[in-house]
């Protein structure tokens, strides 16, 4: 057995280990935490970071980046945001109030149409490649920053589904703690609460007996971070902190819940919210429902009003716990949408121009950075890619973009993006929007 365990690539055993140790413990999906603390560097305001990603392909011109009165505008109306030239679509009414508290870009571009490749490059900075995946931001800060609590995760993925890359070649100690359901929590958790302390014990010292055999005879890395896991996982499952995954505990949940939204994306700013207070680094929330190929002047009420609660209802209350300054808020997506409307009222994929927005986090708010064409077809002035998207927040974290890490093979890769320069060193690629950080 030892020998095919070690004749599998380190993906594969990672894998490999992963599943044996949700066998041991007897849990499905607690979390992978990791990493030894160390002293942070950068000098970043942003001491945490909420990213929201539509999925879907939001559509920006019925969001950020409304066209009315020209051809490709469609029903969409503009609503003034209080800076002269500067309009949000109707369907953001409570953005537009405060849009001198965030920043939009609109002149996103993408290298693909496609769902799966559009995500990944907007959570990684990389093309998806065959042979590697490659870490996500809320693992690239624990990897270069350290951990910052000691027993909750340092990053949450809520709502994001089983093709999120996660932690890619950094391993499962460092991969984001997954919430499928906001309003529920940790899955499995509540079945060990109640139980008695020695009823607990007997069950672990059982486990052991099973582990320690396996442990000595696969003394790999894999195995290392898999004894890692274990053992910060239980220090999770026995600490009160697990109450902050409980919304229930929120003082007055139940009119904030109204007031974020009962659903899926106000639930999750919600929990967002929570774990930000009690320490936790990088937290995403993932919505759907943003591929809008069919009657979407029906369904842009629905998803643009979430968003506009959402999103509204969070930098109100960051800003009265005293939160903001140090949480970025982050939205992004895979691509736009076309300006042109499809013989179904819906508009289809379009990577060629999109918009995203930042909020907090040492962010100067009330402005716009690029352009797209008065179309809404191309970006007309200062382009921004993926890698330039997570530069931006990197920078807002402190994390610095030249710092390289080697995968497991070896190849050496930065936060943001990396390409050789004329000497063949190593550089960062991707460039941070300084505009907003001015």
């Amino acid at each position: 057995m030892k020998d095919q365990l070690m004749k599998l690539d380190p993906l594969s055993r990672r894998q490999f280990v992963e599943r044996t140790a949700k066998t041991a413990l007897g849990v499905s999906i607690l979390p992978y935490l990791a990493g030894n603390t160390v002293r942070a560097a950068g000098g970043g305001k942003a001491e945490h970071c909420i990213f929201f990603y539509m999925s879907g392909g939001m559509t920006h011109m019925d969001t950020f980046d409304p066209k009315p009165g020209t051809e490709t505008g469609g029903n969409t109306k503009g609503i003034p945001t209080g800076v002269a030239g500067i309009e949000l679509a109707e369907f953001l009414p409570k953005l537009a109030k405060g849009f001198k508290d965030i920043a939009v870009v609109r002149s996103m571009t993408q290298k693909t149409g496609d769902h799966r490749g559009g995500s990944y490059w907007m959570h990684t900075s990389y093309q998806p490649r065959a042979t590697i995946v490659h870490p996500t931001m809320g693992p690239w800060a624990q990897r270069i920053l350290g951990k910052k609590h000691e027993t909750l995760p340092d990053s949450v993925a809520i709502g994001t589904g089983g093709n999120h890359p996660g932690a890619g070649f950094f391993g499962p100690t460092l991969a984001p703690l997954p919430i499928g359901d906001p309003m529920k929590g940790v899955q499995n958790s509540t079945i060990y609460r109640g139980i008695d302390d020695n009823v607990f014990d007997k069950r672990l010292d059982m486990t052991n007996t099973f582990d320690s055999a396996f442990r000595r005879k696969f003394q790999t890395d894999e195995v290392q971070a898999y004894t890692q896991f274990y053992e910060e996982t239980l220090q999770l499952m026995k600490s009160e902190d697990l109450d902050t995954f409980d919304l229930t505990k929120e003082d007055g949940y139940q009119e904030k819940l109204q007031r974020y939204g009962n659903n899926r994306l106000g639930q999750g700013a919600l929990l967002a919210k929570r774990l930000v207070k009690s320490g936790v680094r990088f937290i995403e929330v993932n919505a759907g429902g943003w591929d809008m190929h069919n009657d979407l002047w029906n369904s842009i009420q629905g998803r643009g009003g979430e968003l506009d609660m959402a999103l509204a209802s969070l930098i109100e209350d960051l800003k009265a716990e005293g939160l903001f300054e140090k949480t970025l808020i982050v939205l992004g997506t895979e691509f736009g949408r076309t300006p042109k409307i499809n013989a179904n009222g819906g508009r289809d994929h379009h990577p060629r121009v999109f918009s995203t927005m930042f909020a907090g986090g040492g962010i100067q708010g009330g402005q716009v950075y690029g352009k797209s064409d008065k179309l809404g077809i191309a970006v007309e002035e200062n382009p921004v890619e993926a890698k330039d998207f997570n530069a931006t927040i990197a920078h807002a974290m402190g994390i610095p973009l030249e710092q390289v890490v080697y995968s497991p093979s070896g190849r050496p890769f930065m936060v943001a993006g990396h390409k050789s320069d004329a000497e063949g060193n190593v550089v960062p690629e991707g460039k941070p929007i300084m505009q907003f950080f001015s």
